[in-house]
């Protein structure tokens, strides 16, 4: 009876085969790496006021939530308020939250007059050590009925949420369906 365990030249895996299978599991590796790298950027997650946001009177500060812990290193995390004519309106420096370190804020200048304001942030991520920067606008309308605060986490666009109903819109009365009094026995 012939031995059927030993490998013959018709089915011993040829050395292409074996070069192609280590090439795919680099590339496969590679990728994993790839996206465990671009991961570990501390992203934006949301702010106060938030991004896109209109609102009627002048926060005391701007407040950004980060998705990672910041490196603790002066001048590195920043937060720089400015208004439509490029003057800087933040007061002091950026402060990390002892408590929540994904937390970053600035005080700004009392009294901001109505218009639109440009937030520049950039950060280093405690898990990378890389530098991450973006920027929004938020707007201050006193004359807007409705405030809105985007808060969601956001990739880019920012979502509404969080607004309240003008007080003016008819709400519907409540219905009541009627209950059943009969006892069948």
């Amino acid at each position: 009876m012939p031995n059927t365990n030993s490998l013959t030249p018709s089915n011993t895996p040829s050395k292409a085969a074996h070069i192609k299978a280590l090439l795919i599991g680099l590339f496969i590796a590679g990728g994993l790496l790839f996206v465990e790298t671009a991961l570990a950027h501390s992203a934006y997650l949301r702010s106060n006021p938030g991004a896109d946001a209109i609102i009627a009177t002048a926060p005391a500060k701007v407040e950004i939530w980060f998705s990672q812990e910041l490196f603790r290193r002066k001048g590195e995390n920043t937060i720089h308020v400015s208004g439509a004519d490029g003057q800087e309106v933040s007061s002091g420096e950026t402060q990390i939250d002892d408590d929540d370190r994904t937390h970053i804020w600035v005080e700004v200048l009392p009294n901001l007059p109505a218009g639109t304001y440009l937030v520049e942030w950039r950060n280093i991520s405690v898990e990378d050590g890389h530098s991450t920067e973006g920027s929004f606008n938020f707007t201050i309308d006193p004359q807007t009925a409705v405030t809105s605060t985007p808060m969601e986490e956001s990739i880019g666009i920012p979502t509404l949420t969080n607004t309240p109903r003008p007080e003016s819109a008819p709400q519907p009365a409540p219905t009541i369906a009627p209950v059943s009094t009969n006892v069948l026995v």
